[in-house]
């Protein structure tokens, strides 16, 4: 086995007949069998201290001791570490808030991605990887965004810290207040409380559960909208969005359901072009505020408001 650090584990009594490769992949199950098998041709897993074939047998007592490394490396899944624009807005011991900039992926889609948020996080923080829920892609990250919006992302640090937070934000505990640059000029403040689902005629899309007879993947949203200013001359609101609930496209989905899609959201009907100069509408998240059951207080994330904000 090559120098470095080892983890050893002792094979139970449950665990004996149980073959090598498999053990191995129970013990880390987001390494396949396969890419198991692969490996235990190589130096790297050893059973006594001696180096082990895949088709071992395991009896309990018997110690199978694995490079710590050796997992991280066959796993192909985590963004890969990469230093980049990453703005800390808040930080503690158990937790992160990061200010993520427009046309940014929160995260990888797929396996070797690279230039987004995720990949910017396990750099600066590699524990990360050891953290989460939503799949290895996502470390750490409590909350999503568009590529397209920017602002307050929330990022635990250990497993408890994520667990206890999604729980919050499951329980529609959490507020979000956003910005918007919408069409048309919105008089008054209104709240739309229509569940959303997705949509059969265009997987990149959500929709209204009124208009897809039988939905059976219903998802409660809902959104108030407060006006903040008006320019008559481009016929653009700026507007504060405020929701608990954080389904998929729920703002733009609600903001085209008013009359008012973001300006530049040609999926949900626009008709202006986008008010940046980069392709894309505006939307930007300016905080989270976490309970006091997630935080230890009560406590208020801001992300400070991008520039089309700050000159309406």
């Amino acid at each position: 086995m090559t120098p470095g650090k080892v983890r050893e584990f002792l094979v139970s009594r449950d665990q004996a007949g149980t073959r090598l490769d498999r053990f191995l992949h129970n013990l880390y199950p987001a390494v396949s069998i396969n890419r198991w098998r692969r490996a235990l041709a190589r130096e790297g897993v050893r059973v006594d201290g001696r180096p082990a074939k895949k088709g071992v047998i395991l009896q309990a007592g018997q110690k199978v001791a694995v490079a710590a490394a050796l997992p991280a490396a066959l796993h192909p899944a985590f963004p890969q570490p990469e230093t980049g624009p990453l703005q800390i807005i808040y930080q503690n011991a158990e937790l992160l808030a990061v200010n993520k900039p427009a046309g940014c992926h929160t995260h990888p889609l797929r396996p070797g991605e690279t230039g987004t948020l995720a990949n910017f996080l396990v750099a600066a923080f590699p524990e990360l990887v050891e953290v989460g829920g939503f799949g290895p892609l996502q470390p750490g990250l409590v909350n999503r965004l568009d590529q397209a919006t920017s602002g307050a992302v929330v990022v635990a640090r250990s497993q408890p810290a994520w667990e206890r937070l999604r729980g919050e934000f499951a329980a529609h505990r959490v507020v979000k207040e956003y910005l918007g640059l919408v069409e048309g000029f919105l008089k008054a403040p209104l709240q739309l409380a229509e569940p959303l689902t997705h949509d059969p005629a265009d997987r990149r899309r959500m929709t209204v559960v009124s208009r897809v007879p039988g939905a059976r993947h219903v998802l409660a949203a809902t959104t108030r909208i407060s006006p903040a200013a008006y320019d008559p001359g481009r016929d653009l609101s700026l507007v504060r969005l405020t929701m608990r609930t954080g389904v998929m496209h729920q703002l733009r989905v609600h903001l085209a359901l008013a009359g008012h899609p973001l300006a530049g959201d040609h999926l949900y009907g626009a008709t202006s072009p986008s008010p940046v100069a980069a392709a894309g509408f505006c939307l930007h998240c300016l905080s989270v505020t976490l309970p006091a059951a997630a935080a230890g207080s009560g406590l208020t994330l801001t992300a400070p408001p991008p520039a089309w904000a700050e000159a309406f």
